[in-house]
């Protein structure tokens, strides 16, 4: 999985781990349940459902967090409004779990000049594969959950190593409410 971004959203996610996120950025919640489909340039709040770029995958963003397609990348950008750091959502297309899980242990470029390197062991349970980063400064944990024909969901939150331990409760929270697009004639899975 390749992902190449231009330097602007690198420094965009740098000053959000830096910065923090526009105070702007802090409102309540919509009262949505429908999948939206994001728009590059375009900010969503907490609650929102999204569907990854190119993806059979939707998810809801997060208590506390904003999310945003950039216009350079297939991917959504998750922000905290307190905490320093950065979650992104890719979509996986045609890959085996024995494939994504080869992939999950291999450098994870986000743009030239970022690469999250393997800091552990990939582990599996049931459908999803987890795996710890590092690059720089920053820690990672990637969790790819697995879904039907060959789609799915990698999240990959990133935050400076400096910072309190957090729970892993973000990343699971978002696991939790992965839903994948049926294909037509059948339901939404959970």
């Amino acid at each position: 999985m390749t992902v190449t971004i231009s330097t602007r959203t690198a420094l965009a996610i740098l000053c959000c781990l830096v910065l923090g996120v526009p105070g702007s950025w802090a409102q309540s919640p919509p009262a949505r349940t429908t999948t939206v489909d994001m728009q590059a340039g375009q900010s969503y709040r907490a609650g929102t459902r999204v569907r990854v770029p190119n993806g059979a995958a939707s998810f809801l963003i997060p208590t506390g967090w904003r999310g945003e397609q950039l216009d350079n990348l297939a991917a959504v950008l998750l922000v905290s409004e307190k905490e320093a750091g950065f979650v992104l959502a890719f979509a996986i297309l045609n890959q085996t779990e024995d494939e994504l899980f080869a992939l999950l242990g291999e450098p994870q470029p986000i743009s030239e000049t970022l690469v999250f390197e393997p800091a552990g062991p990939v582990t599996r349970k049931g459908s999803t594969l987890t795996a710890t980063y590092v690059a720089g400064s920053l820690t990672g944990r990637g969790v790819a959950i697995m879904g039907p024909d060959l789609q799915g969901i990698f999240f990959l939150h990133a935050r400076p190593q400096k910072e309190p331990s957090i729970p892993l409760s973000l990343l699971d929270q978002l696991a939790d409410h992965v839903q994948f697009i049926p294909a037509a004639g059948s339901s939404p899975s959970p």
